[in-house]
């Protein structure tokens, strides 16, 4: 009777407040990461540990009311059981999050409660302990074991979910750019030029595209009989990782440029968005040769997300209101000269679930389109330009601080290029034919 008058005092009550405000607090989370996860997670595997976050928070609830008993009247026989299991769904549980946000190394304020709640589970089970539960609870080991257990599968689950699953279903993109049959204008000025870009999701992933672009740049060319020495090809290797010994190319001409998808773009696996523009080329301005480069940069969706505004969220680095078009901002330094016009769109990248993004610091998405200005070091020619794409992601909302390979690898950022080139005589035969 003593023993069970303790259970009332004020004393005990607050103890058994303690120990219920712990399994809600714990339930709360979970059944808030659970239930999104279930619905939203991008992957499969991921929505199936939102299912077992939700089966565990509604244990923890359960644990609650047997507290009330526990701490109460103990009219229920195993309430001291249930409690003890609550209490290591927490533990198992928590220790998931806080080895998440450890592997993420990066800070969210989540993780004070990852701490918290591993340290109020070491203060509930010294607690259980002097109550005695271990000795009501029947057969005690299958109730570790199973905790265990459960620890061990609800692990593996996370890992297979948010890691193997992920990484180990390749995407496939072909992604190609071509020339298509030209023909020459009327007047025999032009060549009417079709540039290709294939570009179709041909996997099983869906993917989420950051930003594209294509060029079609002409170059003077000089033709030397006696070639270049060896001073010419290292430089030539060494700067353009090539070298042709009897070509010397003049300063290039943008003959057009584009994006062939809209950023912030979904492609389910069967989209094709191949296309092709037709590009006029002049064809008494001495250009000897035509290339066409193209770059794709995208996210897989099941790794990553844009925010919903990116297609929305863009702005330009001049003043497109006015007629003048004035400079008014310059890009970063590792991405463009001060002067350099640029537009960019940019947002928020969520992870796969909604357990990494309590876990994982919020980054950013960008895509810049550069328009860089002529300099004496340019390569292309004075009064031109010759545009480029860069992507990143960041820490920094304005995308000063820009990821790593390592830290934009758990958003499957794939940046590819494709480049062909011919020459005039060449598309002047075809045309012909």
């Amino acid at each position: 009777m003593t023993r069970l008058r303790s259970m009332w005092e004020p004393r005990g009550r607050a103890t058994g407040a303690l120990v219920a405000s712990g399994l809600l607090a714990s339930a709360a989370v979970l059944f808030h990461v659970g239930t999104t996860d279930a619905f939203n997670a991008l992957a499969y595997g991921g929505r199936l540990v939102g299912v077992v976050f939700v089966a565990a928070a509604l244990v923890e609830l359960a644990a609650v009311v047997a507290v009330c008993d526990l701490w109460g009247r103990r009219a229920v026989r195993y309430s001291g059981a249930a409690v003890l299991v609550g209490v290591g769904a927490v533990l198992v549980t928590d220790l998931m999050f806080l080895i998440t946000q450890i592997e993420g190394r990066t800070y969210t304020p989540f993780l004070w409660l990852w701490i918290g709640l591993l340290l109020w589970v070491a203060w509930a089970l010294w607690a259980l302990a002097r109550l005695g539960v271990w000795a009501s609870v029947p057969h005690p080991r299958s109730v570790a074991l199973s905790v265990v257990v459960t620890g061990v599968v609800g692990a593996a689950g996370v890992g297979y979910s948010q890691m193997y699953v992920p990484y180990s279903t390749p995407v496939d993109i072909p992604f190609t750019v071509s020339f298509g049959k030209p023909t020459v204008s009327a007047d025999g000025a032009f060549l009417h030029l079709p540039a290709h870009v294939e570009f179709r999701n041909s996997g099983s992933v869906r993917i989420y595209v950051v930003g594209t672009l294509w060029t079609v740049t002409g170059y003077p060319v000089t033709l030397h009989p006696h070639g270049s020495g060896m001073a010419d090809w290292k430089r030539d290797m060494w700067e353009w990782e090539g070298t042709l010994r009897h070509v010397t190319y003049g300063p290039s001409r943008m003959l057009g440029v584009g994006k062939f998808v809209d950023p912030g773009s979904r492609l389910d696996p069967g989209d094709d968005v191949s296309g092709d523009t037709v590009v006029d080329v002049p064809l008494r301005s001495g250009l000897g040769r035509v290339g066409i480069s193209a770059t794709a940069s995208f996210v897989r969706a099941d790794r990553g997300k844009l925010g919903n505004d990116y297609s929305r969220n863009y702005e330009a680095s001049w003043d497109t209101e006015s007629a003048a078009q004035k400079h008014v901002w310059d890009a970063p330094g590792w991405l463009a000269e001060p002067g350099d016009e640029f537009y960019r769109y940019h947002s928020k990248v969520y992870h796969s679930s909604e357990m990494l993004n309590l876990t994982h610091a919020t980054d950013y998405a960008s895509a810049w389109w550069v328009i860089p200005k002529w300099r004496k070091d340019s390569d292309f020619a004075e009064g031109d330009t010759s545009p480029y794409l860069k992507v990143s992601i960041s820490k920094d909302p304005e995308g000063e601080e820009v990821l790593d390979d390592a830290e934009q690898e758990p958003y499957g950022m794939v940046t590819a290029s494709r480049s062909a080139e011919r020459t005039i005589e060449e598309f002047l035969k075809d045309a012909k034919r």
